[in-house]
Protein backbone atom coordinates (compact mmCIF):
# COMPACT_ATOMS: atom_id res chain seq x y z
CA UNK A 1 0.00 0.00 0.00
CA UNK A 2 0.95 3.41 -0.58
CA UNK A 3 1.90 5.57 3.01
CA UNK A 4 1.00 8.95 3.97
CA UNK A 5 3.87 11.08 3.87
CA UNK A 6 2.74 14.37 4.68
CA UNK A 7 2.86 15.37 8.64
CA UNK A 8 0.33 18.16 7.90
CA UNK A 9 -3.14 16.67 9.45
CA UNK A 10 -5.54 18.05 6.45
CA UNK A 11 -3.27 16.98 3.86
CA UNK A 12 -2.93 13.60 5.27
CA UNK A 13 -6.67 13.26 5.49
CA UNK A 14 -7.17 14.26 1.82
CA UNK A 15 -4.37 11.58 0.78
CA UNK A 16 -5.71 8.55 2.67
CA UNK A 17 -9.20 9.62 1.17
CA UNK A 18 -8.60 7.26 -2.66
CA UNK A 19 -6.47 4.93 -0.19
CA UNK A 20 -9.64 3.58 1.60
CA UNK A 21 -11.70 3.75 -1.38
CA UNK A 22 -9.65 1.36 -2.55
CA UNK A 23 -11.09 -0.85 -0.28
CA UNK A 24 -14.54 0.76 0.27
CA UNK A 25 -16.34 4.18 0.40
CA UNK A 26 -17.25 3.59 3.56
CA UNK A 27 -14.16 2.14 4.27
CA UNK A 28 -12.34 4.00 8.00
CA UNK A 29 -9.66 2.63 9.85
CA UNK A 30 -10.89 3.27 13.25
CA UNK A 31 -13.48 0.27 13.43
CA UNK A 32 -10.45 -2.02 13.72
CA UNK A 33 -7.65 0.40 15.00
CA UNK A 34 -9.52 2.29 17.56
CA UNK A 35 -11.21 1.53 20.74
CA UNK A 36 -12.34 3.52 23.77
CA UNK A 37 -13.29 1.24 26.43
CA UNK A 38 -15.12 2.64 29.73
CA UNK A 39 -13.93 -0.20 31.99
CA UNK A 40 -16.01 1.27 34.83
CA UNK A 41 -19.19 0.21 32.77
CA UNK A 42 -17.87 -2.07 30.30
CA UNK A 43 -18.98 -0.10 27.09
CA UNK A 44 -16.71 0.77 24.48
CA UNK A 45 -16.52 2.43 20.65
CA UNK A 46 -14.57 2.82 17.65
CA UNK A 47 -13.77 6.83 17.83
CA UNK A 48 -16.03 9.01 19.83
CA UNK A 49 -18.40 9.68 17.61
CA UNK A 50 -20.25 6.34 17.26
CA UNK A 51 -22.56 5.61 20.34
CA UNK A 52 -21.49 3.47 22.91
CA UNK A 53 -22.50 -0.45 23.34
CA UNK A 54 -22.49 -2.98 26.14
CA UNK A 55 -19.33 -5.45 26.37
CA UNK A 56 -20.14 -9.27 27.17
CA UNK A 57 -19.18 -9.99 30.80
CA UNK A 58 -18.92 -13.22 30.42
CA UNK A 59 -17.23 -12.85 26.94
CA UNK A 60 -14.04 -11.17 28.36
CA UNK A 61 -13.46 -14.11 30.73
CA UNK A 62 -12.31 -15.98 28.26
CA UNK A 63 -11.00 -13.71 25.87
CA UNK A 64 -9.79 -10.24 27.21
CA UNK A 65 -9.72 -8.84 23.89
CA UNK A 66 -13.32 -9.22 23.38
CA UNK A 67 -13.14 -5.80 25.34
CA UNK A 68 -12.57 -4.48 22.44
CA UNK A 69 -13.83 -7.06 19.31
CA UNK A 70 -17.10 -7.11 20.07
CA UNK A 71 -19.92 -8.49 17.68
CA UNK A 72 -21.64 -4.72 16.99
CA UNK A 73 -18.15 -3.52 15.82
CA UNK A 74 -17.83 -7.01 13.87
CA UNK A 75 -21.20 -6.43 12.45
CA UNK A 76 -19.76 -2.71 11.86
CA UNK A 77 -16.58 -4.00 9.93
CA UNK A 78 -18.20 -6.55 7.78
CA UNK A 79 -21.04 -3.36 6.56
CA UNK A 80 -17.57 -1.14 5.72
CA UNK A 81 -16.16 -3.64 3.37
CA UNK A 82 -18.72 -3.61 1.63
CA UNK A 83 -19.53 -0.32 0.93
CA UNK A 84 -22.20 -0.14 3.63
CA UNK A 85 -22.51 2.92 6.22
CA UNK A 86 -23.15 1.70 9.70
CA UNK A 87 -25.61 3.40 11.31
CA UNK A 88 -23.53 4.52 14.17
CA UNK A 89 -20.93 6.52 11.83
CA UNK A 90 -24.21 8.77 10.57
CA UNK A 91 -21.81 12.16 12.02
CA UNK A 92 -19.59 11.18 8.87
CA UNK A 93 -21.95 10.33 6.84
CA UNK A 94 -23.93 13.71 7.15
CA UNK A 95 -20.77 15.55 6.75
CA UNK A 96 -19.64 13.54 3.38
CA UNK A 97 -22.95 14.10 2.08
CA UNK A 98 -22.57 17.77 2.41
CA UNK A 99 -19.53 17.21 0.09
CA UNK A 100 -17.52 20.47 1.31
CA UNK A 101 -15.28 19.19 4.48
CA UNK A 102 -13.69 15.96 5.00
CA UNK A 103 -15.12 13.59 8.15
CA UNK A 104 -13.52 12.45 10.81
CA UNK A 105 -13.05 9.20 9.01
CA UNK A 106 -10.34 10.53 6.68
CA UNK A 107 -8.42 12.56 9.40
CA UNK A 108 -8.14 9.34 11.88
CA UNK A 109 -7.53 6.46 8.95
CA UNK A 110 -4.60 9.36 8.25
CA UNK A 111 -2.80 9.65 11.53
CA UNK A 112 0.24 7.44 12.01
CA UNK A 113 -1.44 4.64 14.05
CA UNK A 114 -3.64 3.87 11.49
CA UNK A 115 -1.34 3.87 8.97
CA UNK A 116 0.85 1.26 10.73
CA UNK A 117 -1.53 -1.23 11.73
CA UNK A 118 -3.59 -1.04 7.73
CA UNK A 119 -2.13 -4.64 6.84
CA UNK A 120 -3.14 -6.53 9.99
CA UNK A 121 -7.20 -4.46 8.95
CA UNK A 122 -7.09 -6.09 5.81
CA UNK A 123 -5.33 -9.18 7.00
CA UNK A 124 -8.31 -9.80 10.38
CA UNK A 125 -11.14 -8.61 7.67
CA UNK A 126 -14.40 -8.42 9.20
CA UNK A 127 -14.64 -11.60 12.32
CA UNK A 128 -11.20 -11.87 13.56
CA UNK A 129 -10.10 -9.84 16.09
CA UNK A 130 -7.79 -7.93 16.22
CA UNK A 131 -5.44 -5.44 18.72
CA UNK A 132 -5.67 -1.57 18.58
CA UNK A 133 -3.21 0.47 18.02
CA UNK A 134 -5.14 3.30 19.18
CA UNK A 135 -6.28 2.48 22.70
CA UNK A 136 -8.19 5.16 25.22
CA UNK A 137 -9.72 3.33 28.53
CA UNK A 138 -11.24 5.09 31.60
CA UNK A 139 -10.64 2.62 34.90
CA UNK A 140 -13.00 5.49 37.13
CA UNK A 141 -15.29 7.98 37.64
CA UNK A 142 -14.19 9.04 40.70
CA UNK A 143 -13.62 12.88 40.05
CA UNK A 144 -13.14 16.13 42.02
CA UNK A 145 -15.07 18.41 39.71
CA UNK A 146 -18.46 17.97 38.11
CA UNK A 147 -18.37 20.09 35.35
CA UNK A 148 -21.73 21.77 34.03
CA UNK A 149 -22.67 19.34 30.81
CA UNK A 150 -20.78 16.40 32.34
CA UNK A 151 -22.92 13.50 34.22
CA UNK A 152 -22.66 11.19 37.20
CA UNK A 153 -21.89 8.32 35.77
CA UNK A 154 -18.93 10.26 34.56
CA UNK A 155 -17.82 12.04 37.46
CA UNK A 156 -17.92 10.97 41.85
CA UNK A 157 -18.86 14.74 42.02
CA UNK A 158 -21.82 15.06 40.19
CA UNK A 159 -23.10 11.79 41.57
CA UNK A 160 -22.78 13.30 44.37
CA UNK A 161 -24.89 16.39 43.51
CA UNK A 162 -27.53 13.79 42.03
CA UNK A 163 -27.75 11.24 45.07
CA UNK A 164 -28.28 14.98 47.79
CA UNK A 165 -30.76 16.75 45.36
CA UNK A 166 -32.05 14.84 42.73
CA UNK A 167 -32.08 14.73 39.07
CA UNK A 168 -31.86 18.31 37.31
CA UNK A 169 -35.79 20.34 36.44
CA UNK A 170 -35.32 20.61 32.81
CA UNK A 171 -38.16 19.40 30.72
CA UNK A 172 -37.18 15.69 30.64
CA UNK A 173 -35.53 15.44 34.41
CA UNK A 174 -31.70 15.68 33.96
CA UNK A 175 -28.93 13.30 35.27
CA UNK A 176 -31.11 10.99 36.84
CA UNK A 177 -29.21 8.31 38.30
CA UNK A 178 -31.98 5.77 37.97
CA UNK A 179 -31.98 6.65 34.27
CA UNK A 180 -28.31 5.87 33.40
CA UNK A 181 -28.35 2.44 35.45
CA UNK A 182 -31.34 1.59 33.62
CA UNK A 183 -29.57 1.92 30.29
CA UNK A 184 -26.19 0.39 31.74
CA UNK A 185 -24.30 3.17 31.60
CA UNK A 186 -23.56 3.69 35.79
CA UNK A 187 -20.43 2.71 36.78
CA UNK A 188 -19.85 -0.71 38.48
CA UNK A 189 -19.17 0.28 42.76
CA UNK A 190 -15.35 -0.45 43.38
CA UNK A 191 -16.25 -2.53 45.90
CA UNK A 192 -17.67 -5.39 43.74
CA UNK A 193 -15.76 -7.26 41.69
CA UNK A 194 -14.71 -5.46 37.83
CA UNK A 195 -14.58 -8.00 35.34
CA UNK A 196 -13.56 -5.30 32.92
CA UNK A 197 -10.66 -3.98 34.70
CA UNK A 198 -9.56 -7.47 35.79
CA UNK A 199 -9.88 -8.31 31.59
CA UNK A 200 -7.42 -5.01 30.89
CA UNK A 201 -4.66 -6.00 32.92
CA UNK A 202 -4.83 -9.53 31.47
CA UNK A 203 -4.73 -8.42 28.11
CA UNK A 204 -2.43 -6.10 28.58
CA UNK A 205 1.02 -7.65 29.12
CA UNK A 206 -0.02 -8.62 25.06
CA UNK A 207 -1.73 -5.92 24.14
CA UNK A 208 1.34 -3.38 25.41
CA UNK A 209 3.61 -4.08 22.86
CA UNK A 210 1.50 -3.35 20.13
CA UNK A 211 0.20 0.15 20.88
CA UNK A 212 1.13 3.24 19.07
CA UNK A 213 -1.19 4.98 21.32
CA UNK A 214 -2.12 4.77 24.68
CA UNK A 215 -4.78 7.51 26.33
CA UNK A 216 -6.18 7.59 29.91
CA UNK A 217 -9.31 9.45 30.59
CA UNK A 218 -11.99 9.43 33.21
CA UNK A 219 -13.07 10.46 35.67
CA UNK A 220 -10.06 12.05 36.65
CA UNK A 221 -7.54 9.48 36.11
CA UNK A 222 -5.45 11.06 38.50
CA UNK A 223 -7.74 10.35 40.84
CA UNK A 224 -7.11 6.65 40.48
CA UNK A 225 -4.92 3.82 41.29
CA UNK A 226 -4.33 2.07 37.94
CA UNK A 227 -3.29 4.90 35.89
CA UNK A 228 -0.09 5.22 37.78
CA UNK A 229 -0.09 1.22 37.98
CA UNK A 230 0.23 2.28 33.95
CA UNK A 231 2.87 4.58 34.55
CA UNK A 232 4.78 2.19 37.01
CA UNK A 233 4.48 -0.61 34.44
CA UNK A 234 5.99 2.21 31.82
CA UNK A 235 9.15 3.23 34.26
CA UNK A 236 10.20 -0.28 34.34
CA UNK A 237 8.65 -1.82 30.77
CA UNK A 238 10.04 1.67 28.37
CA UNK A 239 8.84 2.02 24.93
CA UNK A 240 9.83 4.10 22.66
CA UNK A 241 7.55 4.08 19.67
CA UNK A 242 4.87 4.19 21.64
CA UNK A 243 3.18 7.76 22.83
CA UNK A 244 0.98 7.55 26.12
CA UNK A 245 -1.80 10.68 26.92
CA UNK A 246 -3.84 11.54 29.84
CA UNK A 247 -6.94 13.50 30.19
CA UNK A 248 -6.63 15.57 33.33
CA UNK A 249 -8.37 18.75 34.69
CA UNK A 250 -5.12 19.56 36.41
CA UNK A 251 -6.45 20.61 39.71
CA UNK A 252 -6.15 17.62 41.30
CA UNK A 253 -5.10 17.49 45.14
CA UNK A 254 -1.45 19.07 45.21
CA UNK A 255 -0.30 15.26 46.19
CA UNK A 256 -1.72 13.06 43.44
CA UNK A 257 -0.19 15.83 40.76
CA UNK A 258 3.19 15.82 42.17
CA UNK A 259 3.14 12.15 42.15
CA UNK A 260 2.18 12.24 38.56
CA UNK A 261 4.97 15.19 37.12
CA UNK A 262 7.30 13.26 39.03
CA UNK A 263 6.98 10.04 37.50
CA UNK A 264 6.57 11.63 34.22
CA UNK A 265 9.61 13.45 34.50
CA UNK A 266 11.37 10.50 34.92
CA UNK A 267 10.10 9.13 31.79
CA UNK A 268 10.85 11.68 29.78
CA UNK A 269 13.85 12.11 30.97
CA UNK A 270 15.43 8.64 30.52
CA UNK A 271 13.07 8.07 27.15
CA UNK A 272 10.75 5.39 28.22
CA UNK A 273 8.51 6.89 25.54
CA UNK A 274 8.06 8.17 22.11
CA UNK A 275 6.14 10.85 23.64
CA UNK A 276 3.96 11.56 26.77
CA UNK A 277 0.97 14.51 26.31
CA UNK A 278 -1.40 16.00 29.06
CA UNK A 279 -4.70 16.40 27.54
CA UNK A 280 -6.15 19.32 29.95
CA UNK A 281 -9.59 20.38 29.91
CA UNK A 282 -10.76 23.69 30.13
CA UNK A 283 -13.42 25.64 27.91
CA UNK A 284 -12.97 29.49 29.24
CA UNK A 285 -10.97 31.89 31.03
CA UNK A 286 -10.65 32.65 34.70
CA UNK A 287 -14.07 32.91 36.80
CA UNK A 288 -16.44 31.85 33.63
CA UNK A 289 -13.89 29.04 33.09
CA UNK A 290 -14.44 28.03 36.84
CA UNK A 291 -18.41 28.49 36.49
CA UNK A 292 -18.26 25.87 33.76
CA UNK A 293 -15.95 22.99 35.67
CA UNK A 294 -17.75 23.67 39.02
CA UNK A 295 -15.04 24.04 41.37
CA UNK A 296 -12.30 24.91 39.67
CA UNK A 297 -9.40 26.50 40.44
CA UNK A 298 -8.15 28.05 37.32
CA UNK A 299 -4.94 29.94 38.80
CA UNK A 300 -4.42 26.15 39.93
CA UNK A 301 -5.04 24.95 36.80
CA UNK A 302 -2.55 27.56 35.21
CA UNK A 303 -0.14 26.88 37.53
CA UNK A 304 0.13 22.93 37.37
CA UNK A 305 0.28 23.37 33.68
CA UNK A 306 3.62 25.34 33.69
CA UNK A 307 4.73 23.07 36.40
CA UNK A 308 4.34 20.15 34.10
CA UNK A 309 6.19 21.92 30.72
CA UNK A 310 8.68 23.33 33.17
CA UNK A 311 9.60 19.75 35.19
CA UNK A 312 9.24 17.10 31.97
CA UNK A 313 11.73 16.87 29.18
CA UNK A 314 9.63 17.46 25.95
CA UNK A 315 6.06 16.51 27.79
CA UNK A 316 3.42 17.87 25.71
CA UNK A 317 0.02 19.41 26.53
CA UNK A 318 -3.28 19.45 24.34
CA UNK A 319 -5.72 21.99 25.52
CA UNK A 320 -9.31 20.30 24.91
CA UNK A 321 -11.16 23.18 24.92
CA UNK A 322 -14.95 21.75 24.39
CA UNK A 323 -16.71 24.71 22.56
CA UNK A 324 -19.95 25.57 24.38
CA UNK A 325 -22.42 28.65 24.55
CA UNK A 326 -20.77 30.11 28.21
CA UNK A 327 -16.76 29.40 26.21
CA UNK A 328 -17.71 32.45 24.01
CA UNK A 329 -17.60 35.69 26.07
CA UNK A 330 -13.83 34.31 27.37
CA UNK A 331 -12.64 32.49 24.48
CA UNK A 332 -10.71 35.03 22.98
CA UNK A 333 -8.76 35.38 26.54
CA UNK A 334 -7.95 31.89 26.59
CA UNK A 335 -6.56 31.85 23.08
CA UNK A 336 -4.34 34.51 23.66
CA UNK A 337 -3.16 32.73 27.08
CA UNK A 338 -2.12 29.30 24.98
CA UNK A 339 -0.25 31.13 22.81
CA UNK A 340 1.91 33.08 25.61
CA UNK A 341 2.25 29.53 27.06
CA UNK A 342 3.92 28.58 23.43
CA UNK A 343 6.29 31.74 23.51
CA UNK A 344 7.71 30.30 27.04
CA UNK A 345 7.45 26.69 26.23
CA UNK A 346 7.96 26.17 22.67
CA UNK A 347 11.58 27.91 22.19
CA UNK A 348 14.33 25.56 23.38
CA UNK A 349 17.19 27.38 23.00
CA UNK A 350 19.11 30.16 21.11
CA UNK A 351 22.21 30.99 19.61
CA UNK A 352 23.99 33.37 17.61
CA UNK A 353 25.32 33.56 13.83
CA UNK A 354 28.33 34.82 12.70
CA UNK A 355 26.67 37.86 12.16
CA UNK A 356 25.09 38.06 15.42
CA UNK A 357 21.94 37.64 14.10
CA UNK A 358 19.87 35.58 17.00
CA UNK A 359 18.64 31.93 15.60
CA UNK A 360 16.25 30.15 17.70
CA UNK A 361 15.36 26.40 18.48
CA UNK A 362 12.53 24.61 19.87
CA UNK A 363 9.55 22.36 19.50
CA UNK A 364 6.36 22.31 19.24
CA UNK A 365 4.54 21.35 22.71
CA UNK A 366 1.67 23.46 23.61
CA UNK A 367 -1.47 22.13 21.45
CA UNK A 368 -5.28 23.19 21.18
CA UNK A 369 -8.06 21.37 20.03
CA UNK A 370 -11.81 22.86 20.05
CA UNK A 371 -14.85 20.18 19.49
CA UNK A 372 -17.94 21.54 19.45
CA UNK A 373 -20.41 20.31 22.38
CA UNK A 374 -23.24 18.57 20.91
CA UNK A 375 -25.16 17.55 24.39
CA UNK A 376 -26.58 18.99 26.38
CA UNK A 377 -28.70 21.10 23.83
CA UNK A 378 -29.40 23.54 26.17
CA UNK A 379 -25.74 24.58 26.26
CA UNK A 380 -24.42 24.01 22.51
CA UNK A 381 -23.13 26.49 20.35
CA UNK A 382 -26.38 26.58 18.93
CA UNK A 383 -28.04 28.48 22.24
CA UNK A 384 -25.57 31.18 21.98
CA UNK A 385 -27.70 34.50 20.49
CA UNK A 386 -26.52 36.20 17.00
CA UNK A 387 -25.61 38.91 18.73
CA UNK A 388 -22.56 37.17 20.29
CA UNK A 389 -21.27 35.64 17.58
CA UNK A 390 -18.55 38.02 17.17
CA UNK A 391 -16.81 36.60 19.96
CA UNK A 392 -16.16 33.67 17.94
CA UNK A 393 -15.87 35.77 14.77
CA UNK A 394 -13.16 37.36 16.62
CA UNK A 395 -11.51 34.81 18.25
CA UNK A 396 -11.02 32.61 14.61
CA UNK A 397 -9.61 36.25 13.24
CA UNK A 398 -7.32 36.36 16.11
CA UNK A 399 -6.14 32.36 15.42
CA UNK A 400 -5.87 33.38 11.55
CA UNK A 401 -3.60 36.18 12.07
CA UNK A 402 -1.20 34.37 14.44
CA UNK A 403 -0.01 31.38 12.41
CA UNK A 404 2.01 28.79 13.56
CA UNK A 405 5.77 29.10 11.35
CA UNK A 406 7.78 26.83 12.86
CA UNK A 407 10.99 28.76 13.45
CA UNK A 408 9.74 32.06 11.18
CA UNK A 409 7.25 32.18 14.13
CA UNK A 410 9.34 30.73 16.69
CA UNK A 411 7.07 28.22 17.03
CA UNK A 412 4.37 29.46 18.19
CA UNK A 413 1.23 29.88 16.60
CA UNK A 414 -1.99 28.05 15.36
CA UNK A 415 -1.65 25.21 12.89
CA UNK A 416 -3.96 25.35 9.63
CA UNK A 417 -5.99 22.01 11.29
CA UNK A 418 -6.46 23.92 14.68
CA UNK A 419 -8.02 27.00 12.75
CA UNK A 420 -10.02 24.65 10.99
CA UNK A 421 -11.20 22.62 13.49
CA UNK A 422 -12.66 26.01 15.17
CA UNK A 423 -14.19 27.39 11.86
CA UNK A 424 -15.72 23.83 12.11
CA UNK A 425 -17.37 24.81 15.32
CA UNK A 426 -18.02 28.13 14.21
CA UNK A 427 -20.44 26.54 11.11
CA UNK A 428 -21.92 24.48 13.71
CA UNK A 429 -22.76 27.47 16.04
CA UNK A 430 -24.22 29.37 12.84
CA UNK A 431 -26.39 26.22 11.98
CA UNK A 432 -28.89 27.01 14.73
CA UNK A 433 -31.57 24.43 15.79
CA UNK A 434 -33.55 22.78 13.10
CA UNK A 435 -36.88 24.61 14.50
CA UNK A 436 -38.31 27.21 16.30
CA UNK A 437 -39.94 24.80 19.03
CA UNK A 438 -36.13 23.04 19.24
CA UNK A 439 -34.71 26.43 20.27
CA UNK A 440 -37.58 27.54 22.54
CA UNK A 441 -37.40 24.27 24.46
CA UNK A 442 -33.36 24.73 24.34
CA UNK A 443 -33.61 28.06 25.87
CA UNK A 444 -35.48 27.15 28.28
CA UNK A 445 -33.99 23.95 29.54
CA UNK A 446 -31.10 26.51 29.78
CA UNK A 447 -32.89 28.36 32.29
CA UNK A 448 -34.25 25.43 34.24
CA UNK A 449 -30.96 24.09 34.39
CA UNK A 450 -28.80 26.66 35.37
CA UNK A 451 -31.11 28.02 38.09
CA UNK A 452 -30.68 24.88 39.65
CA UNK A 453 -26.91 24.74 38.96
CA UNK A 454 -26.39 28.34 41.06
CA UNK A 455 -28.45 27.13 43.70
CA UNK A 456 -26.84 24.19 44.39
CA UNK A 457 -23.34 25.40 43.61
CA UNK A 458 -23.20 28.49 45.28
CA UNK A 459 -22.30 29.77 42.36
CA UNK A 460 -24.24 33.09 40.31
CA UNK A 461 -24.89 33.11 36.54
CA UNK A 462 -25.45 36.76 35.93
CA UNK A 463 -22.30 37.89 38.14
CA UNK A 464 -19.97 35.69 35.87
CA UNK A 465 -21.87 35.82 32.77
CA UNK A 466 -23.49 39.93 32.86
CA UNK A 467 -23.31 40.12 28.78
CA UNK A 468 -26.15 37.14 28.25
CA UNK A 469 -28.33 38.34 31.43
CA UNK A 470 -30.55 40.29 29.54
CA UNK A 471 -31.60 37.14 27.27
CA UNK A 472 -31.59 34.76 30.31
CA UNK A 473 -33.78 36.91 31.69
CA UNK A 474 -35.76 36.57 28.79
CA UNK A 475 -35.69 33.33 28.13
CA UNK A 476 -37.15 32.76 32.03
CA UNK A 477 -39.96 35.34 31.25
CA UNK A 478 -41.56 32.68 29.16
CA UNK A 479 -41.40 29.73 31.58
Amino acid sequence: MNKITEIDPQTAAEQVVPMLDEISPTMCMAKWLWSSIHLTNGLTNSCFLPPLHKIDAEAVKKNPRALHNTPEKKQQRAMMLKGEQPDGCSSCWRVEAQGKQLSDRAYRSSEPWAQQGWEDVIDTGADGDIDPTYLEVNFNHACNLACSYCSPHLSSKWAEDINANGPYPTKVPHNSIDYFKSIGHYPIPNREENPYVEAFWKWWPDLYPKLKHFRMTGGEPLMDKNTFRVLDYVVDNGRKDLNMSITSNASVPEKNWNRFVDTVSFITEYDKLESFRLFVSVDGWGEQAEYMRDPLDFDVLWRNVNNYLNRTKDGLVTFIVTLNMLSMPSIKKLMEGILELQRIHNVTKTRRDDNGKLIFYGIHRVYVDTPALHFPAWQSLKVLPKEFWHYGDECLEFMKANPDKNRESRWVGFKPHQIARFSRSLDFMKQGFSSLEEEVEAQGNFVRFFEAYDKRRGLDFHATFPELGPYYNKWKARL
